[in-house]
């Protein structure tokens, strides 16, 4: 397995690149939500951000916590994803860690693996019409 990617990684290499992906992260997030807060509000909460990635999620990647972000805020059903703060996030990372840990027990494919094995499938596809759609406009040439 690549550790490359993973934040304990991110953040004995390059942890301004780190902290700058929080800083996207956060505000994403909030765009997503509908919220437009201050820039101070996003700096001090990429920073609490930050600091709970590489203090509870080092084994995590960052990838894997933008789609911790993106399912929190589409799926959550108490009401939960209404609001971007401290304890929203970490319900959301941690409802991913524990189901990822589940499924590698059970030597099963994670939701994050699931969906980029997903993506990869989609690009085949449009990637095999468009040679295709190349064919049949080289066919009638």
């Amino acid at each position: 397995m690549d550790k490359t990617n993973k934040i304990f990684y991110r953040y004995n290499i390059d942890q301004k690149k780190l902290k700058l992906d929080c800083v996207d992260l956060i505000s994403k997030t909030y765009l997503e939500l509908g919220q437009k807060p201050e820039k101070e509000t996003i700096v001090l909460m990429s920073q609490l951000l930050y600091e709970d990635l590489i203090n509870f999620y080092g084994a995590l990647t960052f990838e894997e916590v933008i789609f911790a972000f993106k399912t929190g805020t589409r799926n959550a059903e108490d009401g939960s994803s209404c609001f971007i703060n401290v304890r929203t996030w970490n319900v959301w990372l941690k409802d991913y860690k524990k189901s990822s840990n589940l499924r590698r027990q059970q030597n099963r494919l994670t939701d994050f693996e699931n969906y980029n094995l997903g993506q990869k499938q989609i690009a085949k596809t449009i990637e095999k019409s468009k040679e295709i759609a190349n064919s049949i406009v080289n066919s009638k040439n």
